[in-house]
């Protein structure tokens, strides 16, 4: 047995609703930083590291496309760490450390050029156009909004029986599956990923990917099941497992806090009604 203290140190500590909102601040930021704000974060970098050779067209130009095939990967890198900690502490206290997953699986597939950094000077400054971004915010979206979640007290809603998983509504409708269902369909890009080391064919893992992400367009005011026709650019495009995600995270969320019978699932309740008989 350790004392206490080192217990403490050993063991990662569970982080409350308060504690994890600090946490997902600081993922989203790097999040909108590496995504949405990045050429506003080069330019306030460049000329920081250019010094006076902004002036009159200098080298900042150079410099930005040299960092930026650093910069991006590094702010995403650094999410996807702050997420998959606040994710895996915050998942200790509702009931399953396996939400660490969840940003991992959205975030990781993003991050190919990892091996640009090993060829600082040997790299294609074009190839950062292969890569990002592949994930945008209508992607990313169930992953905040659950984040969101979790920043409220969700272990201490009527609806809550424990875990996610276990959240029912109305006492019979297994809303909790159905959202960690949707949650490994939106998710299903990082076991894609490992495809080549696993021996599968590239075209058998572009099909699987097509066939899971199946797009849901809208084009002037008109929603599709695919792309639209002619080859019109879709004003929205929505992955139909996102789509699926978003609605059925609608459901849990008033599971947890309007149907009250998941305190009669919870463990504890049990052991109370135990020790009441």
């Amino acid at each position: 047995m350790y004392p206490a203290h080192i217990t403490d140190l050993r063991v990662p500590l569970k982080l409350t609703a308060r504690n994890f909102t600090a946490w997902f601040f600081a993922f989203a930021a790097l999040l909108a930083l590496g995504k949405v704000f990045f050429a506003q974060a080069l330019w306030f970098v460049v000329p920081l590291l250019a010094g006076r050779g902004c002036v009159s067209g200098g080298i900042c130009g150079e410099v930005a496309q040299v960092l930026g095939l650093w910069l991006q990967p590094s702010l995403l890198l650094a999410a996807a760490w702050v997420g998959a900690v606040a994710f895996y502490r915050r998942g200790l206290a509702v009931g399953s450390r396996f939400w660490v997953l969840f940003p991992l699986a959205l975030l990781l597939p993003d991050l190919p050029s990892f091996f640009m950094y090993g060829s600082f000077w040997g790299i294609d400054l074009s190839a950062a156009f292969l890569f990002f971004p592949r994930a945008g915010l209508v992607e990313l979206l169930p992953l905040l909004a659950f984040g969101a979640l979790l920043c409220f007290h969700v272990e201490y809603m009527p609806g809550f029986a424990g875990s996610i998983l276990r959240t029912r509504l109305y006492g019979s409708i297994p809303i909790g599956l159905i959202y960690v269902g949707s949650c490994l369909w939106i998710g299903s890009d990082l076991a894609l990923s490992l495809s080549p080391a696993l021996g599968i064919p590239v075209f058998s893992a572009q099909s699987i990917h097509d066939a899971l992400h199946f797009p849901i367009s809208v084009f002037d005011g008109e929603v599709f099941a695919g792309l639209p026709p002619n080859g019109d650019r879709p004003d929205l495009l929505v992955p139909l497992g996102s789509l699926i995600n978003l609605i059925s995270f609608a459901i849990l969320v008033f599971a947890l806090v309007l149907d009250g019978s998941g305190r009669l699932r919870r463990p504890e309740a049990s052991t109370l009604g135990m020790l009441n008989n």
